[in-house]
């Protein structure tokens, strides 16, 4: 099977890739976390065998087959990139996008950069990012064990535990072919580098859909369908009823199923999905040719874009900001003296380590106060406008109804949170300047 060479935009990558059937409907299957294409295994076999579909999978950049750049600064907005030119190359016009964990974030991703190209949406088992987007910690312990272990077995049994229910792995039979199926994919893998293994994992911690982007989402001219594992140790599920909230979409809760929801649940997910894209194809969707957004609709959408447009979670796009001053400042120290500064000269130039110190906390400052006024900025916004939101709610939209009794006028989840994150973090670094006071008075 082919690669495709991506163009300098991309890294110049080579981007491996399948194609399966030959129908006129296009199917883009995004797979997750370091994990091949070819784990599509069982709706590759069920879509190939339908004369009306075409099917397309491949390996994310830094996996399996995929060219992995040095540099692992990966995100999942790039990746959404690969994805495009893939099908850009494949000449399709149009395709139903399908992604499973990081592959849904991805997909995400894609829906915000081209939402034109998307016949349908679906998204199994993942989230939008930010804080609550974070893996629980027996999914950490279990990443944390796949890259530790050595012995095959043992790997093997991790992964099971990992992606799978314990009531699946309770029953022999499937105990068994779900040992199988792996064993072989682990004796035929491609090892990712670490430039690869350290990028994924990069593009999903950075991995951050602000509330202002899903509602982008929600009136674009594509169904979408969600779909998650109660027994998901990788993703919480509460992440899945979020975005179907906000997205106003159909969700599908497959009950004692795991992260592995393709493998796990084969046919629930191959007959879904069959479903999606047939009322798609008979043009049976849910969503009308009209989605022009209201006024109503557009206020909402005007109040949230008073709020961030960075692509991180508040607190974690402010303590960037922290690390980024902090290392800045280290070099520039380090290049004075590497060119033969001493100690005392450098202090008479008055660059010491505090300094350095000093430099990150001013540039975490900066951030977190932006973020802090553009926060309070939309609640006024939204406090002024309040009654058109109301309406948007009864229109169909998402909308924001105002409690009758609410003390601010700023309902909860609807993305005009307090900003109690920005605070903490000014909070901690107006410590460390006072922590600092001695140096600024030898100045």
């Amino acid at each position: 099977m082919p690669h495709l060479n991506l163009s300098a935009v991309n890294q110049n990558l080579k981007l491996y890739y399948e194609i399966h059937g030959s129908g006129e409907n296009k199917i883009l299957l995004i797979m997750g976390l370091l994990t091949e294409g070819a784990a599509w295994s069982r709706q590759i076999e069920f879509f190939a065998a339908k004369s009306d579909y075409q099917c397309v999978t491949y390996d994310n950049r830094g996996c399996g087959r995929s060219f992995a750049p040095l540099f692992p600064y990966y995100t999942t907005s790039q990746m959404a990139k690969d994805a495009l030119a893939l099908i850009d190359h494949l000449q399709w016009k149009q395709c139903h996008v399908v992604g499973i964990s990081m592959g849904g974030m991805i997909a995400l991703e894609f829906a915000l950069l081209a939402p034109k190209r998307i016949l349908s949406l679906t998204l199994l088992a993942t989230h939008a990012g930010g804080l609550s987007g974070q893996a629980p910690f027996a999914g950490i312990n279990h990443i944390l064990q796949s890259m530790l272990l050595r012995d095959e077995n043992a790997v093997i049994e991790n992964v099971m535990a990992m992606l799978y229910s314990k009531k699946t792995l309770a029953d022999p039979e499937k105990r068994k072919s779900f040992y199988d199926y792996h064993i072989e994919r682990f004796r035929k893998r491609i090892p990712p580098s670490l430039s690869g293994l350290i990028g994924h994992l990069a593009a999903v911690v950075r991995h951050y859909i602000s509330y202002a982007d899903l509602l982008k989402i929600r009136y674009s001219p594509f169904d979408c369908l969600i779909m998650v594992g109660t027994e998901d140790r990788l993703v919480r599920e509460a992440n899945s009823y979020m975005l179907q909230r906000v997205l106003g979409c159909r969700l599908i809760k497959c009950d004692g199923a795991g992260h592995g929801l393709q493998g796990e649940c084969v046919e629930e997910i191959n007959q879904e999905l069959f479903k999606m894209f047939e009322s798609v194809r008979k043009n049976d969707s849910i969503k009308k040719s009209d989605t022009n957004i209201s006024n109503e609709h557009q206020t909402e959408i005007l109040a949230l874009e008073q709020c961030c447009q960075h692509r991180t979670h508040c607190l974690v796009y402010d303590i960037i900001g922290f690390v980024k001053g902090l290392f800045l400042g280290m070099i520039l120290y380090s290049s004075l003296s590497i060119v033969g500064l001493t100690k005392t000269q450098l202090a008479g130039i008055h660059l010491t380590f505090e300094s350095v110190i000093l430099l990150a906390c001013l540039n975490g400052l900066r951030r977190s106060v932006a973020c802090v006024f553009r926060i309070f900025r939309a609640r006024q916004f939204v406090k002024k406008h309040h009654l058109q939101l109301d309406r948007a709610t009864h229109q169909g939209g998402i909308g924001i109804t105002l409690p009758e009794k609410s003390k601010t006028g700023i309902p909860s989840d609807c993305g005009f949170e307090f900003p109690i994150h920005s605070l903490i973090v000014i909070a901690n670094l107006i410590g460390i300047v006072y922590w600092l006071r001695p140096y600024g008075q030898k100045i």
